[in-house]
């Protein structure tokens, strides 16, 4: 029996949201939101469960969490992607890989606070194409008179395996 595949914001998703609605929540980070389809964001925790390595990393790499019985690698976005880092994180989102690796079935972001569940149409996103995006940003867009990034899953996920 084959398995059942979540969606995510592939090509498909993206031109059948331009007649509809696409359900996405947008977590806060310290400098930017993210911009992820909801049905990739399992949970919400409080940060203080997070369990820090015994050498302090720059990596980006915050420690690991523990969630429905598994220890769930904590990542700072801004910190991979070359940002300074911020302070200690109030909240992180549970994410479902994309790749569906056994090494990193899921993961979790640093937050500022509780994410935003929004039901976007893709008409209401402007595109920012001459921003700047680094290496774990797919693209910048304005929602609401604010800048949000779609991150690029699949980069995010490679540097999370090389971290852990």
């Amino acid at each position: 029996m084959a398995q059942a595949q979540l969606p995510t914001l592939g090509q498909t998703t993206l031109l059948s949201a331009t007649t509809g609605k696409l359900d996405v929540c947008l977590l806060p980070l310290w400098q930017k939101r993210l911009l992820l389809p909801a049905v990739t964001v399992l949970d919400v925790l409080p940060a203080t469960g997070i369990k820090s390595p015994k050498k302090a990393k720059k990596n980006g790499l915050l420690g690991q969490i523990l969630w429905n019985s598994e220890q769930v690698p904590v990542v700072n976005f801004e910190v991979l992607c070359g940002l300074s880092a911020a302070s200690e994180p109030q909240k992180v989102a549970i994410i479902h890989s994309i790749n569906h690796n056994e090494k990193l079935s899921h993961y979790a972001i640093a937050l500022q606070a509780e994410p935003l569940a929004v039901k976007v149409k893709i008409a209401e996103l402007e595109d920012l194409e001459k921003a700047t995006v680094t290496a774990m940003e797919y693209l910048q867009v304005r929602y609401q008179e604010a800048m949000a990034v779609i991150p690029d899953l699949d980069a995010l996920e490679a540097k999370i395996l090389t971290l852990i």
